[in-house]
Parts: structure tokens; sequence; C-alpha cells
């Protein structure tokens, strides 16, 4: 693998790569593409552009909010690997062992790929009826996974698809237990079997006061560090010759769900259901509230990390533009 700089684009694209990153931090109109504040692209292992807003840089550490969903999905694949959590296995939740209780059904694939059934509503715009606003922010927030798990079936598990930040949380508890039970635990296991091999040594992940990484929702790290965490899922898992995630597990994560009508999510990441992003179909991503993109293209050994503040009416714009410098790079 290559990690560094260096041009891998002739003079006209190179060219069209800069009007593209002057694009995106421009803002001359604001339906465009407003609130970037760091941007990377990364082809063939190499960083190919970096752009950062004003008051931003590299040293920056920044909070991708939803994108830390999928770094969860990751701590969960290195736990599989070294055989403390089996997919197929019964989610080793304590409340759900009860006789009779059917959550019993509820497995470790059922819970990276949304489809456990738990009733959780993603609401944040409405208190009277989220659940993900009381678990982060109200009277659950010192023990989410515990509070999030005691949500009753909405579905057999295995039969819905349902975008759930309790369920990630939930998750990230039961990898907590698997690692030893103790957030000293936790983040010695994040640092020792993730960050630290593939360099991303900024990474700073939040706990709540039961001791588990907040999956759903907060982690920090540079705009570099963040690009680092897209190639590993790029190439496959592995990182300078060193397999991280077990054989197979990055495509178990883009595999879309039978019964998830719009193709658009996997396990812990997005796929590009509906040609959202056009031109690529084989894109994949982590994204995060604000528009917070990392985006995986393995036809054209690309990532593009692309960090803002950005509203929800303008994420189209946010696709267009990331679909523009997809269209740069040339299929591999």
């Amino acid at each position: 693998m290559t990690w560094g700089f260096g041009p891998s684009l002739d003079g006209a694209d190179r060219k069209a790569l800069k009007d593209l990153v002057e694009e995106a931090f421009a803002n001359p109109d604001p339906d465009a593409l407003p609130g970037t504040r760091a941007l990377i692209v990364v082809h063939r292992g190499r960083i190919v552009a970096e752009h950062y807003a004003p008051g931003f840089d590299a040293d920056r550490k920044f909070l991708t909010q939803s994108v830390a969903k999928t770094v969860t999905g990751v701590l969960a694949g290195i736990a599989v690997r070294d055989g403390l959590l089996a997919l197929d296995n019964p989610a080793p939740v304590a409340r759900w062992r009860g006789e009779g209780d059917p959550r019993r059904a509820i497995t470790v694939r059922h819970l990276l790929q949304m489809s456990d059934g738990l009733d959780f509503t993603e609401a944040y715009f409405n208190p009277f009826t989220s659940d993900v606003l009381p678990m982060l922010f109200g009277h659950a927030r010192d023990d989410m996974a515990e509070w999030a798990a005691d949500r009753p079936l909405a579905h057999a598990p295995g039969t819905h698809w349902s975008y759930s930040s309790g369920t990630t949380n939930i998750l990230s508890g039961i990898i907590r237990d698997a690692v030893g039970g103790t957030r000293a635990q936790y983040l010695s296991f994040m640092r020792r079997e993730l960050f630290e091999p593939i360099g991303m040594t900024s990474a700073e992940p939040e706990f709540d006061a039961s001791g588990t990484f907040v999956g759903s929702s907060w982690l920090h790290a540079t705009a570099r560090d963040w690009a680092r965490f897209g190639l590993l899922l790029l190439r496959g898992g592995v990182w300078d010759g060193r397999r991280i995630l077990p054989e197979g597990w990055v495509d178990f994560m883009r595999t879309p769900l039978a019964h998830e009508p719009d193709k658009i999510y996997g396990a812990h990441l997005w796929l590009n259901g509906g040609g959202r992003i056009p031109g690529a179909p084989d894109l994949f991503m982590a994204t995060g509230n604000g528009g917070q993109v990392i985006a995986m293209v393995p036809s054209r050994d690309l990532v593009i990390v692309r960090l803002g503040r950005t509203g929800y009416s303008h994420y189209a714009a946010v696709y267009r533009w990331i679909g523009d410098i997809v269209a740069l790079f040339p299929e591999e």
C-alpha cells in the first residue's frame, strides 16, 4: 500500500480537480455547496487534493457524528475476527435472555444490518416522539446501550430495516463487554486493534458513563485520519499488508439487505442504491449529520473525505459534487 502525497492525474484533470475543490469552498451560491470545512481526495493510496476552510487545518479534529456508526461496524468485525463475537449467534444482551422474550432472536448480524426490529424512533426535530434525543442528550445518556436495549420489538428480527442510533449503541455495548467490560479496556482495544495499526492516532472517541463508546455519533479525528479509515475500507480491511478485518468483512458491510427496498444500506455502511451519486454504482460511504461523507469507490481506487456543516436541504449538492469528483478519475 502507498500512503503519501502526489499527483495521479494528467494536466487537464488536475485543473478540473482544482476547480471542483475551489467550488466546494467558494460558496458563491448558498443553494450550491455551503459549509465545507475540509476535504481530501485519495487516489491509488496517495493524497491528490487537500484543502481547508479558514480557521481549520490538518491538525483540527472533526466530529463526524454518524460516521462513527461505520467505525462501530469495523470494531464489531475485529471482535468477530478474534472470536469474541459471532454474526449469527443471539446478541449477548442480558435483558433479552428471559424465557419467552422475543428479542432472544436478535443476532449480531441483525444489529449490524439495522434489522433487529426494535421500536426506536430516529427523530431529531420532535422531542415528544424521539428516542434518539433522550438517549444522546436526556435521561438515558448515562447508559445508552442499556436504555436502547429496553425498547420492545416492533417487527420480527430480520424482516424490517430501520435506521437506528440505538441499535448501534447496543452493538457498542456488546463490544465493550466482549473486550473486558470497562471504558479503559474498550479504549485500549480500539487503539490497539484499529487506530494504531492504520496510523489513525488523532482518533478521540467519546464514552457514556457506563464505559460504552457512543458508537452511533461521537468520534473526533483529523480529516487525514478519516481518509486513512476510508482507505482501510477501500482495501478490504487490509493496511500495509496487515489484515485488520476478517476476510470478506467489508464485502459483508457492502451487501444490501434483501428486505431494504432502496438498496441503500448494508451493515453499518451506506450504499449507492438508486444512483444518488451518478457514475459510481460501486461507491459506498460512511456519512454523518452536516454533510459529512467518507466515500470509497473501488473501481477508481478512490477515497473522498468531505467534512462540513451543511443542512439536509443541500445534501443533493454534496452528492452531486462527489459525483463530479469521481468522474475525473478513470476506472482501474
